[in-house]
């Protein structure tokens, strides 16, 4: 009787040694996924969920998110240049962010092993995909697609004639027919204005973008000549375009509100104290959550219809001492590249699909027009010194807005400006 408990006791502690062994080694197999990720994605993004799935699809991986504030230039530079990091992948900044990795030769290169059948070069939209390029190599992959837009008041557009028979908002076809609609949209009580015709976002975030992307339309380039890379100051349309702006100004149909406060415009026309507001095309989508979808569209700008607007991206990149880079990729391309987890933020909070098969099941026809604009859009040029450009495109053109400095005397600072400064990459 002693033998057989003995026996079985060894037979049971034997048992508990493997189990716990075991135990240890599947513990030991478990992947950690480690995503850095901007702050403000993890609210417009269902990133929770798409965590959630892709760890049911992969029960030997968990999926582990490090925030950061904002991806900018250094958010990572230091740790990866020593070999060292805390995220596998990050999601968020734009290719002037990933410029300084690339430089330092930090990041991994999406041309090789990342396309397949199941998300290939073509699905992508042209003008976002090409955003995540660096002299040529794939070291972005976006995420989310924005281009220049007007978020428009189809209720007032109507009262105010600007519609078709069908209802349908009239996209101006030039800066002149656009400065009549924002005077008829303009309303004024007791000689003060109640309702702004026009917004235009002219903050230190979106100055270059608005230039760029009214540029665009008109002219169908931003670039001086088509051999060029130097932005245009010098042409007629450029200079023209100013005169309308500052006009608007000074005839009192457009505010100068955003120099001070970036998101200004925003505000206003979410209030209902703007009818027209030039900003990024996901503004139209959050006004009409809090004004009703019926009284809130977009049109493009003049001419993007034809020449295309500005497009701009958040991107997705992977360093190169990744402890998992092939989990890292198939995290994007089984959750983050998925029809419903870019929709959900689409029909939210109108960041755009960057596959063109994920606008199946958009919940507003608008997006069909949008997309006419993203395909042909442009994008702001790859400057090493962009920053500082950038910067003096604000303090210039701010001031010929309203009517401080000459117009042409503005262009030729910026025409003088931009040829002094570095405009390679840097590479």
């Amino acid at each position: 009787m002693r033998k057989n408990f003995a026996r079985v006791s060894i037979l049971f502690i034997a048992l508990m040694i493997i189990s716990i062994i075991s135990g240890v080694a599947a513990a030991a197999q478990k992947q950690t996924l480690r995503v850095g990720v901007e702050a403000w994605m993890l609210k417009k993004f269902d990133l929770q969920n798409a965590a959630q799935i892709f760890m049911k699809d992969h029960p030997e991986v968990e999926v582990e998110y490090v925030q950061v504030e904002t991806a900018d230039n250094t958010s990572y530079l230091l740790q990866w240049s020593q070999k060292k990091t805390s995220v596998d992948m990050v999601i968020g900044g734009s290719r002037e962010n990933a410029v300084p990795y690339v430089a330092k030769d930090l990041l991994m290169n999406f041309d090789e092993g990342f396309f397949d059948q199941k998300v290939a070069r073509e699905d992508f939209i042209p003008a976002f995909l090409d955003l995540g390029k660096i002299e040529g190599t794939q070291y972005l992959i976006p995420i989310q697609g924005q281009i220049m837009y007007v978020t428009v008041r189809k209720d007032l557009m109507k009262k105010a004639g600007l519609t078709d028979k069908e209802g349908n908002v009239i996209p101006a076809k030039n800066w002149d027919e656009f400065y009549e609609y924002a005077k008829k949209l303009t309303e004024k009580e007791d000689n003060k204005v109640v309702t702004s015709g026009l917004a235009i976002d002219w903050g230190k975030n979106f100055m270059a973008y608005s230039y760029l992307s009214s540029l665009q339309g008109v002219r169908g380039s931003i670039y001086a000549n088509e051999k060029s890379n130097i932005i245009d100051f010098r042409s007629d349309e450029a200079s023209h375009m100013l005169k309308v702006w500052n006009n608007l100004v000074k005839d009192g149909y457009t505010p100068v509100d955003t120099f001070a406060d970036m998101d200004a415009g925003r505000s206003n026309f979410q209030a209902g104290n703007v009818a027209m507001h030039i900003s990024s095309v996901s503004r139209w989508k959050e006004a009409s959550e809090i004004l009703g979808a019926d009284k809130v569209t977009g049109m493009p700008l003049p001419g993007a219809d034809r020449n295309g607007t500005i497009a701009f991206v958040s991107g997705i990149m992977i360093p190169k001492v990744s402890e998992n880079p092939e989990l890292a990729k198939l995290f994007i391309k089984e959750r983050l590249m998925d029809r419903e987890f870019q929709l959900w933020t689409l029909n939210k909070y109108g960041k755009m699909p960057v596959l063109k098969r994920n606008y199946e099941g958009a919940d507003a026809p608008i997006w069909s027009e949008i997309l006419k604009s993203a395909v042909k859009a442009g994008s702001c040029p790859l400057y090493k010194d962009w920053p500082r450009l950038d910067n003096e495109m604000n303090i210039q053109l701010q001031s010929a807005i309203m009517g401080k400095t000459p117009i042409e005397k503005v262009l030729k600072n910026l025409d003088g400006y931009v040829r002094s400064i570095n405009t390679s990459s840097g590479l």
